[in-house]
């Protein structure tokens, strides 16, 4: 093991003297005694550096937007010497950025599996005003695997240390923008075995002020998360569909309760406490809005976990969603899922059933039909849990369903459970008229060359539709 006892050796920088700047070395500026970081200030050749302007001074590229006026003082000072306004950069870099995204035009673009755009590089090298534009751009929805979440984290922390140092000595610095406040979308849902519990929870509170969506990793979410998590309170998007670790669902719900913008949220697959989060709700021991324990501007919900039937049967859904997933609750059966559907089917434009659910019976889902109003666009059904009456009952009609996916999981006695001529028949009987895109898991079994599966092609074709078959 090496002396960590022996003094560090230490080399003094070559500095020179530059007029109008001061003594300026290989790594720092120094004027008047105080050390600037050049990472975080750009100084032409011809600027005195008290009209330097900072890098990170910018959430948005109007000027009309910019959070004070000694920030829009800044602003204008930094294209002072621009031939073009910074509105017609930025028009053109969202030009840009959206041609270098387009596969047609920019076919061997880096393949990125999040929601995050490709963003070049290089367009920071252009010019000053370039590169504060880009900034925001950049941080807005950081591109994160398990190769540059450690850098991220430190570049946050490096960031968050200038601020605070520069505020003990009362420099007279202009007001630096934090880095974390450019963040709006985290998604961490590549990153795998790359941090702590501690690290998340570190990151998540540095980025609450600005943070809009949120994609839990997959480790590294436990109790302090979830605390920290109540800080986010600007959040639009909450998905923790992917966390392995058990969540505590009365903890959870009470920090939900106060996301009043939330609109999409996912529930964790495996949870606990369920039963006690029901009591404490009849109790009152949760502070609710309005009397509920969901957020009230919710929209999109995606059902996971150890849900309960007493859950759904006292603690009701919102009555304005739009978009509702159920999958992987192994305590739901069919009779909660009507009741959810019986109180929120007028509004849902999409439902989608995954695969398991333990309790429902092999014709379960066949009336889904009939609690849903005319505003279902989108239907994902399973196959194990729907029979061919789902198609032949003349009660079961959606008139402005235009997508259906039908699932299989391939078991044992799915196979030609539901034959291509049921669905000839509910297409013929038009009852489902606006019916244009079908898909068909593979697992279904249906011969594709047989006559059967050429009469259900004909007659969609006839209607304006298409099929296409999913593995």
């Amino acid at each position: 093991m090496a002396n960590k006892r022996r003094p560090k050796k230490f080399k003094p920088p070559y500095k020179k003297y530059v007029g109008g700047v001061g003594y300026v070395t290989s790594s720092q500026i120094v004027v008047d005694g105080v050390i600037l970081d050049k990472s975080k200030y750009i100084i032409s050749q011809n600027e005195n550096i008290n009209e330097s302007f900072l890098v990170n001074d910018f959430e948005n590229v109007s000027i009309d937007d910019l959070p004070n006026d000694e920030q829009k003082s800044i602003f204008k000072r930094g294209i002072a010497n621009s031939k073009l306004p910074c509105e017609l950069y930025s028009m053109i870099l969202n030009y840009v950025i959206d041609m270098d995204n387009d596969d047609d035009f920019n076919p061997n673009k880096p393949v990125i599996e999040t929601k995050a755009k490709y963003i070049n590089t290089n367009y920071f090298l252009v010019c000053k005003d370039f590169y504060l534009i880009m900034l925001p751009r950049m941080y807005s929805t950081p591109v994160l695997t398990s190769k540059n979440f450690q850098n991220f984290i430190e570049t946050l922390d490096t960031d968050k240390k200038i601020k605070k140092n520069s505020k003990k000595k009362n420099e007279n610095i202009l007001t630096l923008v934090s880095l974390s406040s450019l963040v709006k979308v985290l998604d961490l849902s590549m990153i795998i075995q790359s941090g702590k519990n501690s690290v998340i929870s570190k990151l998540l509170r540095r980025c609450s002020d600005s943070l809009i969506e949120f994609v839990a990793p997959q480790t590294s979410f436990g109790t302090l998360s979830l605390t920290t998590l109540k800080a986010c309170t600007k959040l639009r998007s909450l998905n923790l569909q992917l966390v392995s670790e058990k969540v505590n669902l009365n903890e959870l719900f009470s920090a939900l309760n106060k996301f009043h913008n939330l609109k999409q949220l996912a529930l964790p697959r495996s949870s606990f406490n369920c039963d006690f989060l029901v009591e404490n709700f009849i109790l009152g021991k949760i502070s609710l809005y309005e009397g509920s324990i969901w957020p009230p501007n919710l929209e999109d919900v995606i059902l996971c976990g150890n849900i309960t039937n007493d859950f759904i049967s006292t603690c009701f859904l919102p009555v304005n969603l739009k978009k509702l997933s159920i999958c992987y609750c192994p305590l739901l059966d069919d009779i909660s899922i009507f009741k959810i559907l019986d109180r929120c089917g007028y509004t849902l434009e999409s439902i989608q059933f995954g695969y398991p659910l333990t309790k429902l019976r092999e014709d379960s889902l066949d009336n889904v039909l009939r609690y849903c109003s005319s505003s279902l666009k989108e239907l994902t059904i399973v196959a194990d849990y729907v029979s061919k009456y789902f198609f032949l009952d003349e009660s079961n009609i959606a008139t402005n369903l235009h997508t259906l996916t039908i699932n299989c999981s391939g078991s044992l006695g799915q196979i030609n459970k539901i034959h291509p001529d049921d669905v000839t028949i509910a297409l013929m009987e038009n009852r489902l008229p606006a019916l244009k895109t079908l898909y068909i898991s593979i697992k279904i079994g249906w011969n594709l060359k047989s006559d059967d599966v050429n009469d259900l092609i004909s007659v969609f074709e006839d209607q304006g539709g298409s099929i296409y078959l999913t593995y």
